[in-house]
């Protein structure tokens, strides 16, 4: 059963970045944003599709947000880490460290909110 929200957390991060990408290469394709303001979009579009499984994520859990968050980030770095530098042989900067950092931050913040909005209700 644990295997399952956790999946489904993933399936809403990917879902989120998936619109979020469609929304992102339509002002791109009619030139209505400048490239470094694309990259921006870019970088908030991850951030809060992390921060929405994340949320997903707490809501479903008991106790201890904040670990919750910390499974499904370390689970995206992963994934992404596996990808970028297998996949496409990029190099890891301080750039790139701070891309998984700002990752890992807004899923443990997304799971944090969503464990007390549980609480709450």
């Amino acid at each position: 059963m644990f295997i399952i929200k956790y999946l489904k957390s993933i399936a809403y991060i990917l879902g989120s970045i998936l619109l979020f990408s469609i929304l992102i290469g339509t002002f791109s394709y009619f030139n209505l944003l400048s490239n470094n303001v694309i990259k921006v979009f870019e970088l908030i579009a991850i951030i809060i599709s992390m921060f929405i499984g994340g949320l997903y994520l707490g809501r479903l859990s008991n106790k201890k947000g904040f670990l919750e968050g910390i499974k499904i980030g370390i689970v995206v770095i992963v994934i992404l880490f596996l990808l970028s530098y297998l996949g496409f042989d990029m190099s890891f900067s301080l750039n790139t460290f701070i891309f998984y950092l700002l990752i890992l931050i807004s899923s443990i913040l997304g799971s944090i909110i969503g464990i007390n909005k549980k609480s709450s209700n």
